[in-house]
C-alpha cells in the first residue's frame, strides 16, 4: 500500500505530529536532549521553531521550513539523533518512534491558533511558558515573528482561546499530510 504523499511548502508553517511506539521520554534530561538536537537540527537546516510540545507519546512541532527539503531532513536527523543518544543512554535498541511523522501545512495567520492549539496540549514541556515570559532558556524557538506581532503581555490576554474548527482541521491535515492553504490559494487565484 503506498503512503500518502506528505507536501511541504517552503515559507509557510507547518504542524509536525510524531508518535512514539513507548514512552518517548523518561525524565527531564531526554526533554533536555530533544530540544537540543532539534535546536541542531533546525540550525543545520535552517528551519525556525515556531512552538512545540512534548508528552511521552508523541511531540508536536510547529516548524517554518524555507525549503521543501529542510522539514524533513530535521525531523529525520531529530528523530535519529534523539533515539541513538536514548539507545546509548538506556543500553537497549527497542524503537521509539512509530512510522512516519505527519505534518500539515497552513497559511500564516493561523500560526497563532496553531500555536494556541500545540501549547494547550497535555504535555510535561512546551514552549508555553517561554511565551508567556518573553524569553526562551532552551535556545529552540524563534520568537522574532511572535514578539512582533504579540510579546508575554498580548500572549497571556489570548493564550487560551481555542479555535476548535481549525484545531481539527490541523489534526486531519496532519494525517493525510494536505495542506490547508486554501486562503492562499485563494488570494493569488484573484491577484
Amino acid at each position: 500500500m503506498a503512503r500518502a504523499r506528505r507536501i511541504t511548502l517552503p515559507f509557510f508553517p507547518h504542524y509536525v505530529r510524531q508518535s512514539a511506539v513507548a514512552p518517548a521520554f523518561a525524565d527531564e534530561e531526554d526533554y533536555r536532549a530533544y530540544l537540543y538536537v532539534l535546536a541542531r537540527a533546525a540550525s543545520r537546516h535552517h528551519l525556525s521553531v515556531l512552538g512545540y510540545a512534548l508528552a511521552p507519546a508523541a511531540v508536536h512541532l510547529l516548524l517554518l521550513p524555507v525549503s521543501a527539503p529542510a522539514l524533513s531532513r530535521t525531523v529525520g536527523q531529530v528523530n535519529r539523533e534523539y533515539a541513538l543518544w536514548r539507545h546509548i543512554r538506556e543500553r537497549r535498541n527497542e524503537p521509539i518512534w512509530a512510522g512516519r511523522f505527519q505534518s500539515c501545512a497552513f497559511d500564516r495567520p493561523q500560526i497563532w491558533a496553531a500555536m494556541r492549539y500545540v501549547e494547550n496540549l497535555e504535555a510535561p514541556v512546551s514552549s508555553r511558558e517561554a511565551h508567556h515570559q518573553g524569553a526562551d532558556a532552551s535556545g529552540v524557538l524563534d520568537l522574532e515573528l511572535w514578539r512582533e506581532v504579540y510579546g508575554p503581555v498580548r500572549w497571556a490576554r489570548f493564550a487560551d482561546i481555542a479555535d476548535p474548527p481549525f484545531e481539527s482541521a490541523l489534526a486531519k491535515g496532519a494525517v493525510t499530510g494536505q495542506p490547508l492553504v486554501e486562503m492562499a490559494q485563494t488570494r493569488a487565484a484573484t491577484r
